[in-house]
């Protein structure tokens, strides 16, 4: 018992302090920090706190589009770049700033195939295990080419003629010849009207004919790859302007893939409405116009 009493006025002060630490927390202006448990089996790796540095969006003209015309006979085609290559950021900003300039993609049907896949070539294009192959010139006999989305210096991502329409992927710079052209076309299929511009100028601005609504126009950035000349007075007036992209409804087309195209007709009565297999039709003069002014990779933006 006397030695428990020994012990009350040392109870009496641990109390009291611990009292007074209490009501010093309570009243601070500094939050308590409690700290985590070190491990002291693994060694403790830091963590920067510095945001990454942004670089600035590169102005892009939209009415100036970077194309890429093949040197070689075959363009391959990744549709993933290397491991361990590296890309130059400002590039990539570039590329994701033209990006936000382009009509949006009309969905595909869940049950559409790829065209060309490694089992179904294409005359002219081909699946790979890593990606596409592309002869040079087209099975049309023009040159190559695509337009180019992101210039990496080394590497280049582009637009390519297969479907999914408006699918990337990345060339090899050295395999082909770098320009820019200053053409474009944009397509309402509402109003069922085609304006053609260089640069500031307007080329035309015309009626046309559009896919019904079994077979309807696919929507987004398509572009300009190969012209196949006919005659007046043909189904397809004098000139057809095979597009990059693929109907989104049929997989089949008078014997081959159903590419999408420009090109004119004889039927001129029909323009102003939405009758076509998912092609856009024009009158001939039109489309005679369009084949004089328009180079390969003239970017195509359809929109509703």
């Amino acid at each position: 018992m006397r030695s428990w009493r020994r012990l009350v006025p040392l109870g009496l002060v641990l109390v009291a302090l611990i009292v007074g630490l209490v009501v010093w927390l309570t009243n601070s202006d500094n939050p308590a920090v409690i700290a985590a448990p070190v491990t002291t089996t693994e060694p403790t790796t830091a963590t920067s706190t510095i945001a990454p540095t942004t670089l600035p969006p590169l102005e892009v003209d939209p009415t100036i589009t970077p194309v890429a015309t093949a040197k070689t006979p075959t363009v391959a085609v990744l549709s993933e770049l290397p491991p361990g290559t590296k890309l130059d950021q400002r590039a990539t900003a570039a590329g994701k700033t033209l990006g936000t300039l382009v009509a949006a993609y009309s969905p595909e049907r869940p049950e559409a195939p790829a065209i060309p896949t490694i089992s179904a070539p294409v005359q002219g294009r081909r699946a790979t295990p890593l990606g596409w192959e592309f002869d040079n010139p087209t099975p049309w006999g023009n040159r190559l080419t695509f337009i180019v989305t992101e210039n990496h210096g080394e590497w280049l991502r582009v637009k390519m003629p297969v479907r999914p329409n408006g699918a990337e992927g990345w060339i090899r710079a050295a395999d082909v010849a770098i320009s820019t052209i200053t053409t474009r076309v944009e397509v309402d299929v509402s109003d069922r009207r085609l304006t053609a511009w260089d640069g500031s100028q307007k080329i035309i601005d015309t009626g046309v004919v559009v896919g019904k609504a079994s077979t309807p126009t696919p929507l987004g950035r398509l572009y300009l790859t190969d012209f196949d000349e006919k005659y007046r007075g043909s189904a397809y007036g004098p000139w057809v302007l095979a597009l990059s992209g693929y109907s989104q409804a049929l997989d089949e087309f008078s014997g081959g893939v159903p590419v999408i195209a420009m090109h004119g007709t004889n039927r001129p009565e029909l323009v102003g409405s939405a009758a076509s297999n998912g092609c856009i039709r024009m009158p001939d003069d039109a489309i005679q116009l369009l084949h004089d002014r328009l180079p390969f990779g003239t970017p195509v933006d359809i929109r509703a």
